[in-house]
C-alpha cells in the first residue's frame, strides 16, 4: 500500500512526510486489506473521514511542525521590525522637517525684530521732526503776534515820553 500527499510549493516537505508517517498506520489498520484489492476510487467515500481529519490537522504547518512555527514567528518579527523601521524613518523625516521649519521661523523672527527696530527708529525721527515743526510753528506764530505788539508798546511808551518832555 502506498500513500501520496499533494502540497503547494511553499508547504514544507518535512511536514508532508510527517503527515504520511502519521497517516500510514491508522489508514493501513482500517483499510489495509481493502486497499490491496480496491479498484479506482472505490475507497474514496469510506476513507474521506480519516483523510479530511489529517488534512485539517496538517492544513497549517505551523501547528504541527515546530520549525514552521518558528519560521512563521521569525517572519512576523521581520514584518514588525520592517514596520518599526519604516515608522522610525517617517518620524525622523518629520523631525527633520520640524527642525527646518523651526529654523525658518527663527530666521523670520530675527528679520521681523530687525525691521521693527528700524521702524521704531523711523517713527521716533518722524515724531521728533513733527515736534520741532510744531514748536517752530508755535514760536513763529507767537513772534508774529508778539513782535508787533511789543514794537507798538515801545513806540507808545517812547511817544509818551516825548509828550511828557514837551510839557
Amino acid at each position: 500500500m502506498s500513500l501520496a500527499v499533494v502540497t503547494g510549493l511553499k508547504y514544507p516537505s518535512r511536514t508532508a512526510i510527517q503527515m504520511l508517517n502519521d497517516l500510514y498506520t491508522p489508514y493501513s489498520q482500517q483499510f489495509g486489506l481493502q486497499a490491496k484489492s480496491a479498484t479506482n476510487n472505490s475507497l474514496t467515500k469510506k476513507s474521506k473521514n480519516i483523510l479530511s481529519e489529517y488534512c485539517t490537522k496538517f492544513d497549517d504547518a505551523t501547528k504541527v511542525d515546530k520549525a514552521s512555527a518558528l519560521n512563521a514567528k521569525v517572519d512576523e518579527v521581520k514584518v514588525q521590525m520592517q514596520d518599526n523601521i519604516a515608522a522610525m524613518l517617517k518620524n525622523t523625516e518629520q523631525a527633520e522637517s520640524l527642525a527646518e521649519r523651526s529654523n525658518q521661523l527663527n530666521e523670520q523672527a530675527n528679520v521681523f525684530q530687525k525691521k521693527s527696530k528700524d521702524l521704531r527708529k523711523q517713527m521716533r525721527c518722524k515724531n521728533i521732526k513733527m515736534t520741532i515743526i510744531l514748536v517752530s510753528l508755535v514760536v513763529g506764530v507767537l513772534i508774529i503776534i508778539l513782535v508787533p505788539l511789543i514794537v507798538r508798546a515801545k513806540k507808545a511808551a517812547a511817544g509818551g515820553r516825548m509828550l511828557r518832555g514837551f510839557d
